[in-house]
């Protein structure tokens, strides 16, 4: 404490600035568990309920789809509006018996909302370990098994390159604007002729851009949505 003090000291005197006087108390905190408490369950759309793995589903929301996050794994929990945004609009797609794809998928809960809504032949998709084991553990949460779920620990380029998996329906990706653009190629020739196609992680000042490489690729946009200035197409 007493070393902390004298660095601050020195470097005020150092630039001159105003010398405050220093108060120090200790705090008692179960710093591992006491986060919890700042975490709610959150209703997304009309179908779903984004419940920390810990809580019990709450009884006047019994009707809801749930899924369960470990939201210790910050690899997405529903409440950035890139990923609320992809919630949304999954409702608004048929994915029953379909087969999807989540590139990029974090904590995997996109996919684990594709399962819910139906779809039974489910991939995901990142190039971080500690991402696919998120989406292992969450998805087993969900579901107890990893049954109809396909997990890869690859970037996309990799995957279309090594896996001769196309003929997706429903294809999602919630990442980096600045990614997708280069991505969007790829993502055409995986899509099966009636497939369908969600982007997110696009700030509205993106929207033209990625729109106009969409249209290159010959894939057309049927909505865009927005949130807190990011767009989902």
């Amino acid at each position: 404490r007493i070393k902390l003090e004298n660095i601050f000291t020195k470097f005020l005197n150092e630039n001159n600035l105003f010398l405050p006087s220093f108060h120090w108390n200790v705090i008692n905190e179960d710093w591992l568990d006491s986060w919890k408490k700042y975490w709610r369950p959150e209703e997304i759309g009309n179908n779903f309920l984004v419940l920390p793995a810990w809580m019990e589903q709450p009884k006047e929301l019994a009707h809801k789809k749930i899924i369960k996050i470990d939201p210790g794994s910050a690899f997405g929990t529903g409440s950035h509006p890139s990923t609320f945004l992809c919630l949304k609009e999954m409702e608004n797609i048929y994915i029953q018996n379909k087969k999807v794809l989540d590139i990029g998928c974090g904590s995997g809960i996109l996919i684990i909302a594709a399962k819910l809504l139906g779809g039974n032949s489910l991939y995901a998709l990142d190039n971080d370990y500690l991402a696919i084991n998120s989406a292992k553990e969450n998805i087993k949460l969900n579901f107890g098994n990893l049954i109809d779920f396909q997990l890869y620990e690859d970037s996309f380029q990799e995957f279309v390159l090594n896996k001769p998996i196309q003929e997706f329906d429903l294809i999602m990706c919630n990442i980096l604007a600045d990614v997708i653009a280069l991505i969007i190629p790829g993502i055409a020739k995986l899509l099966s002729n009636r497939g369908e196609l969600i982007l997110s992680g696009i700030l509205t000042s993106q929207q033209q851009e990625i729109i106009k490489i969409l249209n290159l690729n010959y894939l057309f946009v049927d909505t865009v949505s927005s949130e807190k200035g990011w767009v989902c197409i």
